[in-house]
């Protein structure tokens, strides 16, 4: 298989690790947006759409992610990690980790400036507010996932 988290997780490729178990591993990503940018990933190959993952594996690899933030925390002395999972990019499982920076409290209300909206995947994941949609609108969508969901 030709995966460069597997090539990582074996060995066959460098990386800078900040934590392994038997099954999981957290290393830096190579291509950072912030300072201590992390990703936790199986030692053995699962497709990266973890929501097929089984689900003992899952709750053991969140536990790993749980773990990676915490070491995160302690190191920046920061309070919250955010934590992303968009299945995008390599097709091997993983969790990507991003500190905080600047967020000393456990809690705080805070909001980006601007919103948007996204009629497609463009390569990355946003939690940024949209839009104000009206209730009606909400109830629509609602309406179809449930219905397309009903037995």
């Amino acid at each position: 298989m030709d995966c460069v988290f597997c090539k990582i997780a074996s060995g066959e490729l460098p990386s800078a690790k900040i934590w392994e178990n038997e099954e999981f591993m957290a290393i830096l990503d190579g291509s950072p947006n912030v300072k201590g940018m992390t990703l936790v990933m199986p030692k053995n190959h699962h497709d990266s759409y973890v929501f097929d993952m089984q689900e003992d594996v899952a709750a053991r690899f969140y536990l790993a992610a749980k773990n990676g933030a915490r070491m995160l925390e302690k190191a920046f002395g920061i309070s919250r990690v955010a934590m992303v999972m968009e299945g995008m990019g390599v097709n091997h499982a993983h969790i990507k980790l991003y500190p905080l920076h600047g967020v000393t409290e456990k809690f705080k209300e805070m909001w980006a400036k601007d919103r948007v909206w996204f009629d497609q995947y463009d390569g990355y994941v946003s939690t940024q507010l949209g839009p104000a949609m009206p209730l009606e609108e909400r109830m629509e969508i609602a309406r179809q996932i449930k219905e397309s969901n009903a037995a």
